[in-house]
């Protein structure tokens, strides 16, 4: 049995980065959300212990937004993991997995700059792609 559960990470897992641009600076928020996997193993035999665990992976995904929040937001990176097992089926340790994800935000927050810093580069490519700078 595999469960798919979606955690968006709270305010404090955004990132806000200016560009200066001729004409006006646009800004760029990077967000970052967990996506969790869980898979619930072992055997679950009736008048014995249970000895079903839940295997989880959290993907730290890492969207990008130009300028206004109307602009579609673009995945800049999916590549961090995080995972863990916990004693019993998922559908029962669900806040427990939450809570242990919690615990690792400030891992998350700095990927979150880490990915934004390095996502520099492709992010003025695009922007220059879509209005090239003129040039006497």
């Amino acid at each position: 049995m595999s469960m798919t559960l979606i955690i968006l990470a709270a305010a404090a897992a955004t990132h806000v980065v200016s560009v200066d641009r001729p004409g006006a600076p646009v800004q760029a928020q990077y967000s970052a959300r967990t996506d969790i996997e869980t898979r619930t193993i072992g055997p679950h035999t009736p008048n014995r212990t249970d000895s079903r665990r839940c295997q989880w992976t959290a993907t730290v995904v890492v969207e990008r937004r130009l300028g206004d929040n109307a602009a579609p937001a673009r995945t800049v990176s999916n590549d961090r993991r995080i995972s863990g097992s916990e004693a019993g089926p998922c559908a029962q340790v669900r806040g427990l997995i939450e809570r242990r994800i919690a615990g690792r935000a400030d891992t998350i927050r700095a990927h979150l700059v880490e990915v934004a810093e390095r996502d520099r580069t492709t992010m003025l490519a695009e922007l220059n792609a879509v209005s090239p700078v003129a040039t006497n």
